[in-house]
C-alpha cells in the first residue's frame, strides 16, 4: 500500500527515533524524515513552508524528549497508527494504487493534536494547500527546480525521485506534449499543406491575436497540421520567434475526470495555464475547441474553460491553436464574440485528388510496415 519512497521515509523515521534513543516512534519522527526527502521538501516549499524552520522546531521538540537505553526498539504511538490509517483511507478514496509522501503529509496535518501538525500550521500550510498540490499540481508559491546537495541517492533513487517530481506537473497530467512525440518519432509526417502551415507560422509570430484556428470538415487533417508544426519545430525549420517552442495538446477528458467538487475543474485549468506561462515559448493546441465553451461550468455558472482562457489570450501571454468543424464554428464558437475575435480563422479544405495521392504516397511506408503488405500505385490512385 506504500510507495518505495514512503517506505524509505518510514524506515528513516524508525532509524531516527532509535538513533536518538527515543522510546516511541512519533509522528514528528516521520515528518522529520519527510523533510529530508526530495519529494517532501518540494511539497512543503510549494505550499509556502520553510523546511529549515520546521526542522529547527522538530529539533527543539526532540531535545525535550526522554531517552532510553541503546538497545531499545522504538514502538509506534497510536498517533502514528492513525496517520498511517488516514493515509491509506485517502489513497482508497482517491482511487490511487498506493500511498505516497504527499498522502502521509495530508494525514499528518489532520492529526491536529500532534506537534508535527502544529509545526505545519505554524508555517501557514493548510490541508487544502497540500491537497491542491498533490492532486492538481497547484503550488501556493513558485518553487524553482533544484537538487538538494544534502540528499544521498542509492540504487537508482535519484531517477525515482526525479520521476516523483513530475507526477504533479499539470502539463503531464492534463496535456499531451506533441513536441516530445515529434522528438520520439511517434507522429506521422505532414505531406502537403504548405500554405496552411506557413499561414499558421505567420499568425503565431504576431505580437497580438496570435492564435490560429483551423476550420474544416471532419477528417480533412486539421490535427495533422498541428502535428506537422511540431515536427517542423523539432527539425528547426521555423523562424527564430518559434525556435524551441513546445506544443501541448489539451486533454479535456483528463481535466474533467474526477472533478467531484465545485472548483476542482477551475483549479486544474488554472494550473495548466500557470504552467504554460512559466514556459517562455509554449503553444496550447485545443482539438474540437468548441467543446471548451461550457466545459467545467457549474449549473447556472459561466466559469468555463473559455472564460478562463480569455484573459491570457487577450494579453498575448499564451499562444493557442484551435480546430473545429464549419458547423460547430458557426453554431457554437462564433457566437462567443469575446473568444472568437482573439482567433484568426484558417480554412482547411478537402485535399484534391493529386494532393491525396501525394499524401498516400508519403504515408505508404508506415502503413506497409504496420500491415505487412505492399500497396501498388494503382491501388493508391483508386483509393484517392
Amino acid at each position: 500500500m506504500f510507495t518505495r519512497d514512503l517506505e524509505m521515509c518510514l524506515m528513516a523515521a524508525q532509524s531516527e527515533a532509535k538513533d536518538r534513543h527515543h522510546e516511541y516512534l512519533c509522528v514528528e519522527h516521520i515528518l522529520y524524515a519527510l523533510l529530508h526527502h526530495d519529494t517532501g521538501i518540494r511539497i512543503i516549499k510549494s505550499c509556502g513552508g520553510n523546511v529549515d524552520r520546521i526542522k529547527q522546531d522538530l529539533e527543539e521538540f526532540f531535545s525535550q524528549q526522554e531517552t532510553v537505553g541503546e538497545d531499545n526498539s522504538p514502538q509506534q504511538t497510536r498517533a502514528v497508527q492513525r496517520v498511517l490509517h488516514l493515509a491509506i483511507m485517502h489513497v482508497n478514496s482517491s482511487g490511487k494504487a498506493s500511498a505516497d509522501v504527499g498522502d502521509i503529509l495530508v494525514a499528518i496535518h489532520r492529526e491536529s493534536q500532534s506537534y508535527a501538525s502544529y509545526f505545519l500550521q505554524k508555517e501557514g500550510i493548510t490541508r487544502l494547500d497540500l491537497l491542491n498540490f498533490i492532486s492538481h499540481g497547484i503550488a501556493k508559491v513558485a518553487v524553482e527546480e533544484e537538487e538538494d546537495e544534502n540528499l544521498n541517492y542509492e540504487n537508482g533513487d535519484e531517477d525515482e525521485s526525479r520521476q516523483n517530481r513530475t507526477e504533479n506537473d499539470p502539463l503531464k497530467l492534463y496535456t499531451n506534449n506533441l513536441s516530445k512525440q515529434a522528438e520520439e518519432n511517434r507522429l506521422d509526417p505532414l505531406i502537403g499543406r504548405e500554405n496552411e502551415l506557413q499561414r499558421t507560422i505567420q499568425i503565431l509570430c504576431r505580437r497580438r491575436k496570435n492564435n490560429p484556428i483551423y476550420v474544416g470538415d471532419p477528417g480533412v487533417g486539421k490535427t495533422a497540421i498541428a502535428e506537422g508544426l511540431a515536427l517542423m519545430i523539432q527539425g528547426g525549420k521555423i523562424p527564430d520567434l518559434l525556435e524551441g517552442a513546445e506544443i501541448f495538446s489539451l486533454d479535456i477528458g483528463a481535466l474533467l475526470a474526477g472533478t467531484k467538487f465545485r472548483g476542482d475543474f477551475e483549479q486544474r485549468i488554472k494550473a495548466v495555464l500557470k504552467a504554460l506561462l512559466q514556459k517562455s515559448r509554449s503553444i496550447l493546441f485545443i482539438d474540437e475547441i468548441h467543446t471548451i465553451i461550457g466545459a467545467g461550468a457549474t449549473s447556472g455558472g459561466s466559469m468555463d474553460v473559455s472564460n478562463l482562457l480569455k484573459p491570457a489570450l487577450a494579453k498575448g501571454d499564451i499562444r493557442c491553436i484551435g480546430s473545429t468543424t464549419y458547423d460547430e464554428y458557426k453554431k457554437v464558437f462564433e457566437k462567443d464574440r469575446a473568444l472568437s475575435r482573439r482567433f484568426q480563422k484558417i480554412d482547411i479544405t478537402e485535399p484534391s485528388v493529386p494532393d491525396t495521392i501525394q499524401i498516400l504516397n508519403g504515408l505508404k511506408p508506415r502503413y506497409e510496415k504496420h500491415h505487412h503488405l505492399r500497396y501498388t500505385h494503382s491501388a493508391l490512385v483508386s483509393a484517392a
